[in-house]
């Protein structure tokens, strides 16, 4: 019997989970806290409260420790969202609060930072898909904007970095969250040093690269004094990137499907849409289409595109709710069930969705502006966002699999939007492939049996994906109707360009 911590931080909220494998090889898993997480605004900036969030951690901690007894915990583990940061002065003190990847101050900093460092340069040197929210434009904002911040800074750390330097006291930069940064080389497996150099930063602010699984060390003292664990209990660096965490939980039959044959869904407030592969794909296409190679296990690479996801119906049902509609999940999708199908389109990843004041109007103000009439109330909007989701999926499978020249054979649908039955159903219409979805917890079951490889409990990433399969439920759904889908992609097409 094996307890394991996977503390989990998303962009909306925090869970403190212990994930149990049993001698048969079963996970089970006990979400033991859960906390909300969000953006503060202060003076027209959007920051992350870094110290909350680790007093949060801390109590979840604390909690497991009553629940569990300090001595039955094995060790502990942190993924988060990816491309935010922090900067360190001389002292390892934070230099100001770190800024929100949906902050404005990077609003056309792209193509400022192109004068100094052409885009085809930028892409060859690192192979990631161009993002205003990118780690790279964020620093290049500080410089381009000549922030104070830059000239006492001395370590640069991604935001789980700098939590696993909290509990370990080592600085060191995890392999998956660094190459979310656009800043890492995955060619050469390195931090892109003349990238760096060249945007005016300093390559002696980035740490040491591990890989996933690497143990850190003991959990500090004062620390495994203060939430009352033991002081033996392990630091591990997962796949410290969230997705890369619950991509290595898909629960694929590594025999029967080659790389190239399986793609993966990462559906949540991001939609992460790939295949992994074994080397880096860096090419004309590969620009071209804006995908992105991010780090994965054992060495693999995500090659993926990042599509703004469910965000746009969380941030509608904030506005229905906040006008008393106090709709649930199942509401909205009932309504969007019974809406006719096919009447309106967006392309979720328009800017214009990135961090809009209200997203019901700028849905409606696409539209309008794409010559279709808008659509209106809770089931027409609902359908409008699923089935442009479901054609936005299309479209990205269709561009990988030109740039890979593979033949994709089946969909599986992870982390928690993959328990919305009806979105799954549309993408599997769409996209005229099997989908399998399921798990809703990947991350966290990625974050879990990562540490339990490097634990020696896990022999290989078969054996991990197969325990997967085995202790979770996993839906099978078939296309229905994918000539009219097809159809329907047509107007989708035209309709949003």
């Amino acid at each position: 019997m094996l307890n394991i911590i996977a503390i989990d931080l998303g962009a909306s909220n925090g869970r403190v989970i212990v994930g149990t494998l049993n001698d048969n090889k079963i996970l089970e898993l006990d979400v033991v806290y859960r906390f909300e997480n969000y953006g503060v605004k202060v003076n027209d900036s959007l920051y992350w409260d870094i110290l909350r969030i680790f007093t949060k951690i801390k109590k979840g901690l604390s909690l497991i420790a009553k629940k569990y007894g300090s001595n039955k915990i094995s060790s502990i583990g942190l993924n988060s969202w990816g491309v935010d940061y922090v900067l360190l002065n001389s002292s390892n003190d934070l230099i100001g609060l770190p800024f929100h990847y949906r902050d404005k101050r990077t609003d056309n900093i792209m193509e400022e930072m192109f004068k100094k460092v052409p885009k085809e340069e930028i892409f060859n040197q690192t192979g990631i898909q161009f993002m205003q929210l990118n780690t790279s434009t964020q620093l290049y904002s500080m410089v381009y904007n000549k922030s104070p911040q830059l000239s006492i800074a001395k370590t640069f750390l991604m935001i789980p970095d700098y939590f696993n330097y909290l509990l370990s006291g080592k600085k060191s930069s995890e392999y998956s969250i660094a190459t979310t940064s656009q800043l890492f080389d995955p060619q050469k497996n390195a931090w892109a040093q003349d990238l760096i150099e060249k945007l005016g930063l300093k390559i002696d602010w980035f740490c040491d690269v591990v890989q996933p699984g690497t143990i850190l060390g003991d959990i500090q003292e004062d620390i495994a004094e203060d939430v009352k664990l033991n002081k033996d209990i392990k630091i591990i660096a997962p796949l410290c990137h969230d997705t890369g965490s619950a991509v290595a939980a898909v629960p694929v039959d590594m025999n029967r499907y080659q790389p190239g044959e399986w793609a993966y869904l990462s559906s949540g407030t991001w939609s992460l849409m790939g295949i992994e592969f074994h080397e880096p794909l860096i090419n004309d296409k590969a620009l071209k289409y804006n995908f992105a190679n991010e780090g994965g296990i054992k060495g693999t690479i995500r090659f993926l595109k990042n599509i703004t996801g469910l965000w746009l119906i969380q941030e509608c049902k904030n506005i229905w709710n906040k006008e008393g509609q106090n709709l649930s999940w199942d509401n909205i999708t009932d309504q969007a069930k019974n809406a006719p199908a096919f009447q309106h389109f967006i392309d979720p990843s328009d800017p214009s969705f990135i961090n809009p004041s209200n997203m019901i109007n700028a849905i409606m103000d696409f539209c309008k502006n794409h010559d279709q009439n808008p659509p209106k109330g809770v089931g027409q909007i609902s359908r409008t966002i699923f089935e442009s989701l479901a054609f936005k999926y299309k479209e990205v499978i269709t561009n990988l699999e030109e740039i890979t020249n593979t033949h994709i054979k089946i969909l599986y649908i992870i982390s928690g939007g993959s328990k919305n039955d009806l979105l799954n159903q549309f993408t599997a219409n769409a996209l005229n492939l099997p989908v399998k979805a399921g798990p809703s917890e990947a991350t966290a079951i990625g974050n879990i049996l990562v540490q339990a490889l490097a634990l020696n409990k896990i022999k290989d990433l078969k054996e991990l994906r197969q325990i997967v399969k085995n202790s979770f439920q996993i839906e099978d759904l078939a296309p229905i109707d994918a000539e009219k889908w097809n159809d329907a992609y047509k107007s989708y097409l035209e309709k949003t360009k």
